[in-house]
């Protein structure tokens, strides 16, 4: 697999295994580099110790930092800012930390996730900036 490319990567962050692997196999079909985290602590040292990705799927309920902890982390700049766009089972009681065009309810769609993904980061095989 080729280093991934901080424009073209995509940080899934998801804690159950079927649906990580299923996000990653739509976008890498597609053409984007994924990078995988299986919680909130593996995205916060991710996004601290690489390159900015183009975009981060996140997963809110997860086990040691959950979803609404990283975005809040991303939006206060403790981590590069980058979009989010929000994959969940998760009601809206806390609100979505992010605008409702980019909130996919599981089961998420393929399509669906690379309209959101395509929306924030761009197609997989747009020109390197």
């Amino acid at each position: 697999m080729n280093t991934p490319t901080a424009n073209r990567t995509i940080l899934v962050v998801e804690d159950d295994d079927d649906s990580r692997t299923a996000f990653t196999d739509v976008l890498e079909e597609v053409g984007y580099q994924v990078a995988q985290a299986r919680d909130g602590r593996e995205a916060e040292a991710y996004l601290r110790d690489n390159a900015r990705p183009a975009a981060v799927v996140l997963d809110l309920m997860m086990p040691r930092l959950d979803g609404w902890a990283v975005a809040a982390m991303i939006k206060q700049g403790h981590l590069p800012r980058v979009p989010i766009v929000v994959v969940t089972a998760a009601g809206d009681r806390w609100g979505y930390p992010a605008p409702p065009e980019r909130v996919l309810k599981k089961p998420v769609s393929p399509g669906a996730l690379l309209d959101a993904v395509r929306a924030v980061a761009g197609s997989a095989d747009a020109p390197a900036a």
